[in-house]
C-alpha cells in the first residue's frame, strides 16, 4: 500500500483521500489498482470500481469527471474515530457512531446471510457475519456535474 492512513471519515473520505477526489489522486495516494471495473447504468451515469490488494474499493462516479464517491473497505487495521472498528461488535459500532452525533440507524438481515447496520445519516453500511464486522461501506451522492450534493 501507498501513502494512505485507513481512517474512516464519514461524509469525508478514507484518510487523506477525499470524496470528491479524482482519479489521478487515488492512484497517488493508495497505488495501482489490482482491478477495475466500468458500469454504465441507465441513465448514462458511468462508475468505476477500482479494487486495490489492500483491502480497499474506490467507486468513482460522474456523467463529465469521475470523481471518488464511495469506499468498501474489509481491512482490519482501518479505524473509524480513533478505534479499530473491526476489532468492534455491533453494540460497540452503534454506541461509537451515536457518541459522534449519528443517530439515525437500520439494521436488517441480507439474503446471502450477512447483518446490516446502516447509519443513514452518515450513510454508512457495516456487514456483520456471525457477529463479526467483515466489510464497512460507505459515501456521499455525487451530482451530475462531479460536485457533492449538499
Amino acid at each position: 500500500m501507498s501513502n494512505l492512513t485507513l481512517e474512516i471519515k464519514p461524509k469525508e473520505g478514507l484518510g487523506e483521500l477525499k470524496f470528491g477526489e479524482i482519479p489521478e489522486n487515488v492512484t497517488k495516494l493508495v497505488g495501482e489498482p489490482v482491478d477495475a471495473e466500468e458500469i454504465t447504468s441507465d441513465d448514462d451515469l458511468k462508475t468505476t470500481i477500482l479494487t486495490f490488494d489492500s483491502g480497499i474499493t474506490v467507486f468513482l462516479e460522474g456523467l463529465v469527471e469521475p470523481v471518488v464517491s464511495n469506499f468498501d473497505l474489509d481491512n482490519k487495521t482501518a479505524t473509524l474515530f480513533g478505534e479499530k472498528i473491526f476489532e468492534l461488535n455491533e453494540e460497540a459500532i452503534i454506541k461509537l457512531m451515536e457518541g459522534h452525533g449519528y443517530k439515525e440507524i437500520e439494521k436488517e438481515e441480507e439474503e446471502w446471510g450477512e447483518t446490516r447496520i446502516t447509519f443513514d445519516d452518515a450513510l454508512l453500511d457495516c456487514y456483520f457475519e456471525q457477529g463479526n464486522l467483515v466489510a464497512v461501506s460507505w459515501g456521499v451522492i455525487i451530482n451530475d456535474d462531479g460536485s457533492i450534493a449538499k
